[in-house]
């Protein structure tokens, strides 16, 4: 007496002969989720958006601004990857999502604003990332200093001296002066030359410095004479691409030496007065020269230089006017501005006072004038105040010259050039993802290139590191980064990008489709020769489909090069030529395997909602998968091949399940030996079917959990049941008689 009882159901293991299968795992496995030990049907997919893209989408993200409240789908028809960030942008006190990608073309940042303009497909508004080099070379002249004869001079108790002079000086504050002319046979007089002395400005005629001897007061002299000091030292000025973002590029090539005295003018030309053609986010530059100091010559920034910028419009309201530009203003409060050319003429202002920054368009200033409703202005140009300090008059930099003005103090430049080593990303640079220590890698053919840390933009040549074999993909997981070639996976380590190591995984796992590789959070998981391999940081790489799959059985179940894959729920959910499946790796017989009727081309997997998309077919549409609302798709699971001991003769079943009530009887099928299908309606019912000897000799439409009879007339040791359906089933009863099922 024979009675066998099927209620853990698991998935399938094709390396392992049917007959040799543990029990509950199967020979079919498709469409169910096994997870609880039943067999729950997923539910259909739903349409939940479109790409707005004809034709086959490749790359599918879900774009969510920083407020989660705007949501846009990006999607292009090739292989591209995305890596989000905030940027902070502490002036203003607001943070935009800024992402980079590449696979389409040159690599590319924006943001979410501007990725969403239009009607899409999106994204539809992007800039080249990396900034170019700096083709021209800036010019300068140094204005001549004339000395000033005195007028008068005195000193006072504490040795300080003062000099009238009878013309401006045009000293600044702190300039290195020499005092000469006084006549040294006159006695006191000659006490106040001086060589290479500090001067403080009081006003544009007098200055005063330390002079030891004996107090004098105010006498007229006219041969004394007041200069600057010092040697004539060689100066040169570069200047490098800036954009808004605060992204900075290498310096151009030098000017020609200049050579001046410390204190004397210098007029920078030849100053570039637009951006450079291309599709880049440039709006500015920033000025350098160098200066000398104990470790040698070094350049050192002047001032950042932004291009005047168009208005797009005005409002004024309670004596506030709030202007909002085409492009970034770059403005912080208390920055002085100037506005010309306005249509609305009452908003041509000079020396305005920044009092809010709205946001990175927009700004507001003190004016008086009656209210204006926002108004759209194209007319009007904003200048900004490129002055030293806000003391000084200001400089409205474009606003009828682009020369530069350098009367800085040395003793106040404090920002040194950092950006020699900052190359933009080679063309081809592919497969971009976001690494330790904030910086970003990706690859081209065997090189694994680094940017910068914090500076994106910027992806130093020599940073990047050269492998043996061509890179198919990479990820970033714990702290590392993992390199995947056609031969080797490698480990890369290193907490700056400077001192980046690698080390190979002696295992022979070639990825064969970068687009299976992915991210398990324990591991990276990518299809190799023989199945899935994953590389876990703390135990190294290993099959981990080994118990379900073994290298002949991986290449005749799909074709692991056609795999696209993503994250959901834990599990690994892939899509081939030939259809999909849901990987997850169990102690219970080393992974559950379920394959689906599904297929798509791009996927994408929210973080937030943990809900899973993806893309099919061409007309742009994605579905949703999972949702509760859709009907069950149906299930189909075939049991492994039951041997038992002894010759024997099923003759009853039961099948318990989530059976619906059937808006009509059904025909009992015909129980005939054979392996003719049959048409059921699938809502709540269950199909049922025995195998004896691998062969089809009995199936039926169940509505209910009774007990059934099976043919008789036979006697087998060798025994396997199916069940196909759109309802959950707990367990699957089969016996040599109606008795025997009560046992079990």
């Amino acid at each position: 007496m024979v009675a066998i009882k099927i209620d853990k159901f698991q998935g399938i293991a094709p390396r392992t002969a049917s007959e040799l299968l543990p029990s509950g795992v199967a020979q079919v496995a498709k469409n169910a989720n096994v997870n609880s030990g039943n067999l729950i049907p997923y539910t259909e997919p739903k349409v939940s958006g479109n790409t707005g893209r004809s034709g086959s989408a490749k790359t599918l993200f879900g774009l969510r601004n920083l407020d989660d409240t705007e949501f846009v789908w990006l999607s292009w028809d090739k292989d591209v990857d995305i890596v989000t960030i905030t940027d902070a942008y502490t002036e203003a006190e607001d943070a935009v999502l800024r992402f980079y990608y590449t696979g389409d073309g040159k690599p590319k940042a924006t943001t979410f604003g501007l990725a969403t303009q239009g009607s899409g497909p999106y994204p539809s508004v992007d800039y080249d990332l990396g900034l170019p080099l700096p083709d021209t070379i800036l010019g300068g002249d140094a204005e001549e200093y004339v000395e000033a004869s005195t007028q008068s001079y005195a000193r006072d108790a504490a040795n300080t001296a003062t000099i009238v002079t009878s013309v401006d000086h045009n000293l600044r504050d702190g300039a290195i002066i020499s005092v000469t002319g006084f006549d040294t046979d006159e006695g006191v007089p000659r006490t106040f030359n001086a060589k290479n002395i500090e001067a403080t400005v009081l006003d544009d005629r007098t200055i005063t410095y330390f002079s030891p001897g004996s107090e004098v007061s105010t006498t007229s002299n006219s041969d004394g004479k007041v200069s600057l000091a010092g040697f004539n030292r060689p100066r040169t000025y570069v200047y490098t691409w800036l954009t808004p973002w605060g992204e900075e590029s290498i310096a151009s090539e030098p000017s020609d030496p200049i050579y001046v005295r410390e204190g004397q003018t210098v007029t920078v030309n030849n100053l570039p007065q637009n951006p450079p053609s291309g599709n880049n986010f440039i709006r500015g530059v920033r000025l350098y020269r160098t200066l000398t100091t104990a470790s040698g010559s070094e350049y050192f920034r002047l001032r950042t230089l932004w291009f005047p910028t168009k208005l797009a419009s005005v409002a004024r309201s309670g004596n506030v006017a709030t202007v909002t530009l085409q492009e970034p203003h770059n403005l912080i409060v208390d920055d002085r501005i100037k506005i010309s050319g306005a249509f609305e003429s009452s908003f041509n202002v000079t020396d305005a006072d920044v009092t809010e920054i709205v946001d990175r368009y927009t700004f507001r200033f003190n004016q008086s004038g009656s209210n204006v409703s926002t108004t759209t202005e194209t007319g009007g140009t904003l200048y900004h105040d490129v002055s030293e300090t806000l003391d000084d008059p200001a400089r409205y930099w474009g606003d009828n010259t682009y020369n530069f003005t350098d009367d800085f103090e040395s003793s106040a430049l404090s920002f040194s050039l950092t950006t020699n080593d900052y190359d933009p990303p080679p063309d081809g640079l592919q497969n971009i993802i976001s690494a330790q220590n904030n910086i970003l890698a990706g690859f081209v053919g065997n090189r694994l290139f680094f940017s910068e840390p914090r500076q994106l933009h910027a992806w130093p040549e020599r940073y990047a590191l050269t492998f043996p074999y061509s890179i198919v993909g990479i990820e970033a997981v714990q702290g590392q980064i993992v390199v995947l070639t056609d031969k080797y996976p490698y480990r890369v380590y290193g907490s700056d990008p400077a001192v980046m190591t690698y080390s190979r995984v002696d295992v022979p796992y070639p990825c064969l489709s970068k687009k299976s590789i992915v991210n398990m959070g324990f591991g990276v998981v990518f299809a190799t020769h023989g199945g899935l391999a994953e590389y876990d940081p703390a135990s190294g790489a290993a099959l981990i489909t080994r118990a379900l799959f073994d290298w002949d059985s991986w290449r005749t179940f799909l074709d692991p090069t056609t795999i696209t894959a993503e994250y959901f729920d834990g599990r690994y959910f892939a899509s081939h030529s030939g259809g999909s499946f849901i990987f997850e790796a169990d102690q219970r017989g080393g992974g559950i395997f379920i394959t689906l009727d599904e297929t798509f081309d791009a996927a994408w997997n929210d973080p937030i909602t943990n809900e899973f998309y993806f893309t099919k077919g061409t007309n742009g549409d994605i579905f949703r998968w999972g949702a509760p609302d859709q009907p069950f798709k149906n299930i189909e699971w075939r049991s492994r091949t039951i041997k038992t001991e002894t010759f024997a003769n099923m003759a009853a079943a039961r099948v318990q399940a989530d059976y619906t009530d059937a808006s009509a009887m059904w025909d009992e099928v015909d129980t005939t030996w054979g392996t003719r299908d049959v048409d059921w309606n699938t809502d709540g019912n269950v199909l049922f079917e025995l195998f004896v000897d691998r062969e089809r000799v009995f199936q039926r439409i169940l509505t209910d959990d009774k007990t059934f009879r099976l043919p008789v007339g036979y006697k087998s040791d060798t025994f396997s049941v199916s069940v196909s359906g759109a309802s959950r089933v707990r367990s699957i009863h089969i016996g040599t008689s109606a008795s025997e099922l009560r046992q079990v």
